[in-house]
């Protein structure tokens, strides 16, 4: 498996995980959620941009 590949199966991870712990702390009003879901958005943003 080439490794751009492994790269975007695991920056789709990494945004299924920040989706789920946002949501965890919007509706459970937990503050750790929120940081965790956009550390993990924010990761798989930056294992996703292309050089122009």
């Amino acid at each position: 498996m080439k490794l751009t590949k492994r790269l975007k199966r695991v920056a789709d991870i990494l945004e299924k995980l920040g989706v789920a712990s946002l949501a965890i702390g919007v509706f459970q009003n937990k503050q750790l959620g929120l940081w965790m879901g956009i550390g993990f958005l924010a990761v798989s943003i930056l294992l996703t941009m292309e050089d122009s």
